[in-house]
């Protein structure tokens, strides 16, 4: 699932977040339920975004709030991740304010717990924002410290395909 997500195969990383959602959680209470809650609500946000369809942000706000009360129960593993989704919440939502602050704020807390991949992440989904809202010098800044947190992560694929992929 986070590998078909990381690569930008957001239709092959929802079908297998669902196929997970119709087994009935057997892993209710484990960190996998958790991050597949978390990488369920990033890529509803993304078909939200991609598609315009409201059942995806609907789904993206259900994800949301579930973190939100793992972010509550345990806020040095969570919190980055609540931030992350709030930041894809605003960005959909066009607000852009808030956006801007919630992707600043989730890059910083993931540095602070040690989450260097969920730090590349937050600088990855930072800099698709910044491009959308054609600061291209801070899209850039951010897309080269998520390719080389990546790189430091030694996730050199991931590294590479955003690289090639990136506009910059």
């Amino acid at each position: 699932m986070l590998v078909a997500y990381m690569f930008d195969d957001i239709e092959l990383a929802i079908k297998m977040v669902e196929k997970y959602l119709d087994l009935k959680n057997p892993f209710e209470g484990l960190v996998v339920g958790s991050e597949v809650i978390f990488l369920y609500g990033l890529t509803s946000f993304a078909q939200a975004r991609k598609t315009k369809e409201a059942i995806w942000k609907n789904r993206a706000h259900e994800s949301l709030k579930k973190v939100k009360q793992l972010a509550k129960d345990s806020p040095s593993n969570y919190q980055h991740k609540l931030l992350l989704l709030e930041a894809e919440c605003a960005f959909i939502s066009g607000r852009i304010k808030k956006a801007t602050e919630k992707y600043e704020l989730a890059v910083t807390l993931s540095k602070k717990n040690d989450f260097i991949q969920d730090q590349a992440l937050s600088y990855e989904l930072a800099g698709k924002f910044y491009t959308e809202q054609r600061n291209e010098k801070k899209a850039s800044l951010y897309y080269g410290k998520a390719h080389d947190l990546y790189l430091e992560w030694e996730a050199t694929g991931k590294a590479d395909h955003l690289r090639e992929n990136s506009p910059f």
